[in-house]
């Protein structure tokens, strides 16, 4: 993709980021942010490559809406541990509390 590297790319490379975090592919998701980066730096270093300023915006714009929804994703996770972690004190408690009567 290097040679050819455009918005189209970048958009591509985002696109490939969301199909990998819809199927919780987050080892997929990894490698993709990491070519993302790659083909960014490469295309911001091509001669002109800024002079697309709704292009830019627009795939700015994106990668901060994706950076939302890792974030939410994240927090529900963390939350979801938090609950488990909660209800395993619960059941310890019990158990212990059957044990003792």
């Amino acid at each position: 993709m290097d040679g050819a590297l455009s918005l189209a790319c970048l958009n591509a490379d985002l696109d490939a980021v969301e199909a990998a975090l819809r199927v919780d592919d987050y080892a997929a998701a990894g490698v993709c942010l990491d070519d993302l980066d790659r083909h960014q730096q490469a295309w911001l270093a091509q001669p002109g490559a800024l002079a697309d300023v709704a292009g830019l915006t627009a795939l700015e714009s994106r990668q901060q809406q994706l950076l939302r929804t890792m974030a939410s994703q994240r927090d529900e996770a963390a939350r979801h541990l938090r609950q488990n972690v909660a209800a395993g004190r619960v059941a310890r408690a019990y158990l212990t509390a059957e044990a003792l009567s």
